[in-house]
């Protein structure tokens, strides 16, 4: 007999490295994991072995399309939101489109997971929104001048968030990976 799943999660990107074993780790704790990926930045090598899973659900599609979104976030319990456009150097060469994936789509997410009621939206948030701070150990509260359009772009997350959180009630956290 079939056990039910547990939770539906929505791991936004999925097919990088820690998104690809978040949905691994998921599925072995016996949850519904749907997967959101436009496969710009992961590999699909990374999650193919995850496909014979009943439990696992591949949405192609992009987190700049609220039509995807809407489609992803269809029923979730939970948001694990890790895509994003990386690296310091690729924001220092094109500004304009790590704002709009990180920031204006971030957002996106965010909407459509407050409309579809889920029950917390967990993001990957960076350890570079410490920006020039020197300070040892790192306190969450203290943070510098932002060293890239990339760190910019996080700290940004981290406020709308707080907003979302403050104004709608969507229960958010952001992880600051280092």
């Amino acid at each position: 007999m079939k056990q039910t799943p547990s939770l539906k999660i929505l791991v936004t990107g999925g097919a990088g490295f820690i998104d690809s074993n978040l949905c691994e780790v998921l599925l072995a704790l016996d949850n519904e994991v749907v997967r959101l990926d436009n496969f710009s930045t992961g590999k699909e090598k990374n999650i193919e072995h995850l496909y014979v899973n009943l439990n696992f659900k591949l949405i192609g599609g992009d987190i700049r399309n609220p039509e995807d979104c809407q489609k992803a976030c269809k029923g979730v319990d939970y948001v694990l939101h890790q895509a994003a456009l990386g690296l310091v150097s690729r924001s220092i060469k094109n500004p304009a489109t790590t704002n709009n994936v990180n920031i204006s789509d971030f957002v996106n997410m965010l909407s459509t997971a407050k409309e579809a009621n889920v029950k917390r939206f967990v993001y990957a948030a960076s350890s570079s929104t410490y920006g020039d701070s020197k300070d040892l150990p790192k306190v969450e509260d203290v943070i510098g001048k932002p060293l890239s359009p990339y760190t910019i772009t996080k700290y940004v997350n981290e406020l709308y968030a707080k907003f979302f959180y403050k104004m709608y009630g969507l229960d958010t956290i952001g992880l600051r990976y280092f």
